[in-house]
């Protein structure tokens, strides 16, 4: 897998001499917008500085007119799937630790009301399984992120509402029997 780009968007590019990646308004857009049909907005941001689009110099500075740079936003993905990684490792030492305790206490008299709980409180099994519940819900959160923000990515040229809604109808329909936030 290639390495995610810079997660900060950048707000100018330097034009290239001939035959380097930002050498045409065109080649610009191709690389910053993924899509070289955008060179327009180039155009427009930098009006100041050119009165023809064919008029690019080497080392000319121009402003990009963009609010979301989609390899920001793949960055943030790349983001949440090595928090997801982190967080399994994690939840893996702690169910170890967990299943330590729980192995410490046995199967007698104090080893069940740690277990199953004492005067109508929550023991260790109940808790467990709540925390456990948790972070499977966590888990397929730091699972569902990612891969939105990679269609999201894909899809989005400017930060205005209406394209936000146009990227979020055009995601997947979430599974109505998993939840992905808290205990709605």
């Amino acid at each position: 897998m290639a390495p995610d780009p810079d997660p900060k968007p950048p707000e100018t590019v330097t034009v290239t001499p001939q035959g380097g990646p930002y050498d045409s308004l065109w080649d610009i857009a191709e690389q910053l917008f993924e899509n070289g049909a955008l060179w327009g907005g180039i155009y427009q941001a930098n009006r100041d500085l050119l009165d023809d689009p064919g008029a690019l110099r080497p080392g000319m500075r121009l402003r990009l007119p963009m609010e979301i740079y989609p390899g920001h936003i793949r960055s943030a993905a790349g983001g949440f799937d090595t928090e997801k990684h982190d967080l399994g490792e994690f939840v893996n030492a702690v169910a170890a630790e967990l299943n330590a305790i729980g192995n410490f206490w046995g199967g007698g008299k104090e080893g069940t009301m740690f277990f199953k709980g004492e005067g109508g409180g929550m023991g260790y099994e109940a808790v467990t399984s709540q925390i456990i519940e948790g972070v499977d819900v966590l888990q397929d959160a730091h699972h569902a992120i990612p891969k939105r923000l990679r269609l999201m990515a894909d899809r989005v040229q400017v930060a205005d509402w209406d394209n936000v809604t146009t990227v979020l109808s055009a995601l997947p329909a979430p599974d109505p029997d998993k939840r992905i936030w808290g205990a709605g």
